[in-house]
């Protein structure tokens, strides 16, 4: 019906469109300086080895909650967010609980972490686990009052500005936390983490305020409400039956499965094999948030040009490429390279850096390529069913951390969880190979597998 659908924007209404655009540039440019506060691959791992020592189940455990924590609610909210005219809501009521989790953190680690070190992880797990559920909350509203509100023609631009600031933000926060986790700070742990939770938290508070004061336009609601069932059931049967559809998510399942077999355990085998002080893991932040955002400019225009399916080609070349120069790391020798705020760096450690920036480099382009890629295969009425049944696989292998910290166990299997990395990787770039270049109108231009 024509009172469901978007209405024209009035011209006296466009300067809230502009409104828009700057509060949404700087949410993101705060939101990710807050994420790489509490960077999962790198701050995080870190604290779970001070917190908890060299066993890297935790770490494990604590990596798979925070990233669990964005797939679940994308699965469970989606097609109900579809029939609601007012979906801001979700979004504001998710800021909350995000900086509350944060905070949380920030409490646990000051108060619980000397005495009652178990607890304190355990609380901190939890935190964060609501911190990314509460993001993964807010993601739908957020993309529709985009979607909404900011034309076509300058998304590009505007998703550029958000990690163009973000990244610049994020790189100077690397410094700072090289700082604050070395000796100069004067902070010993765990007041050091405690404070650096919560300056995250006042930024969490700085990206979700700048988009609650957005403005919610009009726009088109499903007048069905598909229940989540039958969702999930309609979207296993075109699993069954599209073969195209299968080897991307094929390709999904063995690319999380690589990332989570090595990027959370370098900094723990970096402290044991490689000599990495704690105040590194600063440089390795500012080295992966730098590349992140930065590449996501070659990762646009390669999508442009080529296409999403050659960028995912691309992506996945560079991450199979870190992970075999991770598993030459040992055989490199040991010379000294360089100073670097103090710290000295020999070529091992500094091609460890390398690796970080080519990890962030490679999963910015994989998560550019794979989101477009999915969008372009599936068409706007269905489309909550494909979504439902990605994030459904997808949930599970969040989880592998876990697995690797259970194999990498006590022996300190670092190598062998790499190597399976490695493979994983293979794999995942044969799945790219295979899969179609698209021409935007979707799975039919695939004839379903009887």
């Amino acid at each position: 019906m024509r009172s469901e659908m978007a209405q024209p924007i009035p011209s006296d209404e466009k300067p809230y469109l502009r409104r828009n655009f700057k509060l949404g540039v700087i949410n993101g440019a705060f939101w990710l300086l807050a994420r790489a506060l509490t960077d999962p691959d790198t701050v995080l791992p870190a604290f779970a080895v001070a917190l908890m020592g060299d066993n890297p189940l935790y770490v494990g455990i604590l990596s798979s909650l925070v990233v669990a924590g964005w797939y679940w609610p994308p699965l469970v909210l989606t097609s109900r967010m579809a029939t609601s005219q007012r979906r801001h809501r979700y979004y504001q009521a998710s800021a909350v609980g995000r900086v509350v989790a944060i905070a949380g953190a920030a409490f646990a680690a000051y108060y619980l972490a000397i005495d009652y070190p178990l607890i304190a992880f355990i609380a901190i797990c939890l935190s964060y686990l609501g911190f990314t559920s509460a993001g993964g909350i807010g993601l739908v509203p957020f993309m529709s009052v985009v979607t909404d509100s900011v034309p076509v023609k300058r998304r590009g631009k505007f998703f550029a500005m958000r990690f163009f600031f973000g990244g610049l933000m994020a790189f100077a926060a690397g410094f700072w936390i090289r700082w604050l986790l070395g000796d100069d700070s004067g902070l010993d742990f765990p007041h050091d983490y405690a404070y650096l939770f919560a300056v995250a938290a006042f930024v969490t508070l700085i990206a979700v305020i700048s988009w609650c004061m957005a403005r919610e336009p009009e726009h088109k609601v499903e007048t069905r409400y598909l229940p989540l069932r039958l969702q999930l059931l309609r979207g296993l049967r075109r699993l069954r039956t599209r073969p195209g559809f299968t080897r991307f998510i094929g390709s999904k399942v063995m690319l999380t499965a690589s990332y989570g077999l090595v990027a959370p355990f370098l900094v723990p085998y970096a402290y044991r094999s490689l000599g990495m002080l704690e105040a590194m893991v600063g440089v390795a932040l500012a080295a992966r948030v730098l590349s992140h955002s930065m590449s996501n400019i070659l990762w646009s225009r390669l999508s442009s040009r080529y296409g999403n399916r050659f960028l995912m080609l691309v992506g996945g070349v560079i991450h199979l490429g870190a992970v075999v120069l991770i598993l030459m790391l040992p055989i490199l020798p040991e010379a000294h390279v360089g100073t670097l705020m103090g710290l000295e760096f020999d070529l091992r450690l500094a091609a460890l850096m390398l690796c970080f920036a080519a990890l962030g480099a490679a999963h910015s382009g994989q998560h550019t390529g794979q989101s477009a890629y999915l969008l372009d295969y599936t068409p706007e009425r269905t489309r909550p069913i494909y979504l439902a049944t990605y994030y459904l696989v997808a949930l599970p292998i969040t989880f592998m951390p876990v697995a690797t910290g259970l194999l990498i166990g006590t022996a300190h299997r670092y190598e062998l969880a790499f190597a399976l990395s490695a493979l994983a990787a293979v794999l995942t770039i044969i799945l790219f190979a295979s899969l179609k270049q698209l021409s935007g109108k979707g799975p039919l231009d695939e004839p379903p597998r009887s």
